[in-house]
């Protein structure tokens, strides 16, 4: 077994090209952010033996360095821009380029100790691009039924027509997931389990599985900070401000929001105990996000025991 050089990386990524930083090295260096740039990067670094590689999400641009690296056996996290330019700024660090971001990011790898990137399956990446694809529909479509309020007599031919199009995409998506989860036991076994409790369909199950790997995997602490449904303090001296919840996994959190807006009407355990939050005075939101919460929490549970729902479920 061989043992890291100690050396922590940052790679600042842009569209065409990563700027590449090692920590106690003055010069970062510059590849391509393509096939070549990349195989080029990962010899060097598995030359190098790092202890952790720190790449910036970046909207995409990151997804095949971070990949190859990965699957080289290299030691790699992905970390939050915000964050990182956070950490700058309370480290006096005000100047920004390419260069001395990726040095930023070397340096935040070795102080904060980012959790390293696990590559979702094969399956996973595809059913993650289905869901990608058709949130991304959904919002079209969502657009351009608010259009149609507002759109002169000429142009409501071309809304509707628009509309209808994509409709018939979406159903041909959907489709596409009914013959995925037919062709893959595995998911299909996990589906089942996580719509056997009420409130929870395929669209939030497939999300779920996909965008939530962890599920069942974590305590019910960690899984809440993941989706970013665990409340916040915010208190001072004497003072005990108001808690929120932030950060997390908003595509998890979006249809998990909507899955327990039906689980309020229909799951007796999730009904209970938002009536009895709002018995207690709590307003709508906050009630709604505690049931969110606790739903999780369930989904978390019966992932983890391989269970269908229970009513007495708790934990």
């Amino acid at each position: 077994m061989t043992t890291s050089s100690g050396k922590f990386v940052g790679i600042d990524v842009a569209k065409d090209k990563l700027d590449v930083a090692v920590l106690g090295e003055k010069k970062a260096s510059q590849v391509g952010n393509d096939e070549g740039g990349i195989g080029k990067l990962i010899k060097k670094l598995q030359a190098l033996n790092p202890e952790l590689i720190v790449v910036e999400a970046t909207g995409g641009y990151q997804r095949a360095v971070v990949l190859g690296l990965y699957e080289a056996g290299l030691p790699v996290a992905v970390v939050n821009p915000t964050r990182v330019r956070q950490y700058a700024r309370a480290s006096g660090l005000l100047a920004k380029t390419d260069k001395l971001d990726a040095f930023n990011l070397a340096e935040f790898g070795k102080q904060m100790k980012p959790r390293r990137f696990e590559a979702k399956s094969e399956a996973g990446r595809d059913i993650s691009a289905l869901l990608v694809r058709r949130r991304q529909l959904e919002e079209m479509l969502k657009a351009e039924k608010s259009r149609l309020r507002t759109v002169p007599p000429k142009m409501r031919g071309s809304v509707e027509r628009m509309i209808e199009t994509l409709k018939e995409e979406i159903k041909r998506l959907e489709k596409d997931l009914d013959q995925f989860m037919k062709e893959n036991e595995e998911w299909q076994a996990q589906e089942q389990i996580l719509t056997s409790a009420k409130g929870v369909g395929r669209i939030t199950a497939t999300t779920l599985l996909a965008e939530l790997p962890e599920l069942g995997k974590l305590d019910r602490k960690k899984i809440a900070a993941l989706v970013g449904l665990a409340p916040m303090n915010a208190d001072s001296g004497k003072k005990r401000g108001y808690r929120k919840t932030k950060g997390g996994r908003v595509e998890v959190r979006n249809v998990l929001y909507m899955s327990t807006l039906v689980a309020t009407r229909f799951n007796p355990l999730i009904q209970a105990q938002y009536q009895e939050l709002l018995r207690r005075g709590k307003v709508k939101k906050v009630a709604l996000t505690a049931c969110m919460r606790k739903f999780l929490t369930i989904l978390n549970a019966m992932m983890r025991d391989k269970a269908p729902f229970r009513q007495t479920d708790i934990a």
